[in-house]
């Protein structure tokens, strides 16, 4: 069993899991808008590099191809949220705040791209390491 890719697989959902079910909801659910909003922003900025890293870092130490393959997609696909999405989604947000309907529509369809992306991550996450902990 390829341990340390496993181990750090499983560090990245752990972690996906308890940002996604955990602290974004009581965030938006026990913070004003005016702190949780920013509080979100800047917990992306860290969230995405580290799943990025830490699920790099597995595909480079997952010895069969298909795992690893996938490993390192899932990594694509935090960079370009880090380097694509975030930044558009977070522009919108601005606008939206000022009052910008279109801004506002266009938040929304970016916003459930990229919670699709996450969920997808995550899934794919769990089924690398279900995999591999049952071999």
């Amino acid at each position: 069993m390829p341990t340390t890719a496993v181990f750090l697989a499983s560090l990245a959902l752990g972690g996906m899991v308890f940002f996604s079910f955990v602290i974004a909801p009581l965030v938006h659910r026990r913070l004003p808008p005016e702190h949780g909003g920013p509080f979100i922003r800047e917990a992306f900025s860290t969230y995405y590099p580290l799943m990025a890293l830490l699920t790099g870092m597995a595909a480079l130490t997952m010895p069969p191809f298909w795992p690893a393959t996938i490993l390192a997609l899932i990594a694509i696909g935090f960079v370009l949220a880090q380097l694509l999405l975030r930044p558009a989604v977070n522009d919108l947000a601005d606008r939206r705040a000022a009052g910008d309907l279109a801004a506002a529509a266009e938040f929304k369809r970016l916003h459930g791209i990229s919670m699709a992306l996450n969920l997808a991550q995550m899934v794919a996450l769990a089924l690398i390491v279900w995999v591999a902990i049952d071999r």
